[in-house]
């Protein structure tokens, strides 16, 4: 690869990373094609990837992040003297957040799937010119006097994303079954209904109902006594007194003849029964 390098790019200077650098470091200004030879060389023994890119005479560079919907913009300025912004003494300064920055790391947090975390590295030339160099996921560096704010806004995503995905489901809860549509379902329903609706009789303390309902057969029935003479019909003898198996008791003969009157007398009154 840095064979084609060589052949194809023939600009210098340029800047050569070797692996997966953090913070500016393993990252080489190459001057010309005889020290680029020589990183080569270098290469070959690190077993590892290397890229090289463009040197951009940089006048300052941009640390863009975002934190779920929360948006920061810092500008970062070597006042060492060294070709790495991010190196040696820097001044920071926290801006304010143009609308490009916001759709350009929106643009990079859709690329990726939709991150809620990412950061872009934006490196100014000395002619205004803005040149994205690089891209972060959640393992961005949080910068300047807000970065307990920033970790702050990170624990509440995570907290937020952990209730909405890892909480466990509730079980449904259960209905009870339908009613059967069949006659029989609708009947046994019904009796169900009336029985469970129906109280049952107290045995210590008798209702008032049932005290009425004593009391209106009492009255029906000395009204039938009553009106039994205006309907033709004659009233029932009174009962025999209770005996027993086996016991024999002598009727009077007094007893026998009035009966016998009275029935004389209403059958000549209301005719033979």
């Amino acid at each position: 690869m840095l064979f084609l390098l060589q052949i194809t790019h023939s600009k210098f200077p340029v800047v050569l990373k070797i692996g997966h650098a953090h913070g500016g470091l393993g990252k080489v200004k190459v001057e010309n094609i005889g020290d680029f030879q020589d990183m080569a060389s270098v290469v070959a023994v690190a077993n590892t990837y290397c890229t090289v890119e463009p040197f951009i005479d940089s006048k300052y560079d941009i640390h863009v992040q975002k934190i779920g919907t929360n948006y920061k913009a810092f500008m970062r300025k070597s006042i060492s003297g060294c070709w790495k912004t991010n190196m040696g003494s820097a001044m920071l300064e926290q801006i304010q957040m143009p609308e490009r920055y916001r759709t350009w790391v929106d643009e990079v947090s859709d690329l990726f799937g939709g991150l809620d975390i990412c950061a872009l590295e934006v490196v100014v030339s000395k002619d205004g010119k803005e040149y994205i160099i690089e891209v972060n996921d959640s393992a961005l560096t949080l910068l300047g006097d807000s970065q307990e704010e920033d970790r702050r806004h990170i624990a509440d995503l995570v907290v937020s994303r952990m209730q909405a995905i890892c909480r466990p489901k509730t079980p449904p809860t259960e209905e009870p079954p339908p009613p059967p549509v069949g006659p029989r379902g609708i009947l046994g329903s019904l009796s169900s209904l009336t029985h469970s609706e129906t109280p049952p009789p107290s045995s210590e303390h008798p209702s008032l109902s049932s005290v009425g309902r004593r009391d209106s057969q009492a009255s029906q029935t000395s009204t039938v006594s009553s009106s039994a003479p205006s309907s033709g019909r004659l009233p029932d003898p009174p009962p025999r007194p209770f005996q027993r198996q086996g016991s024999q008791q002598a009727v009077p003969e007094d007893t026998e003849d009035t009966m016998k009157n009275l029935r004389k007398t209403f059958a000549g009154i209301f005719g033979d029964m």
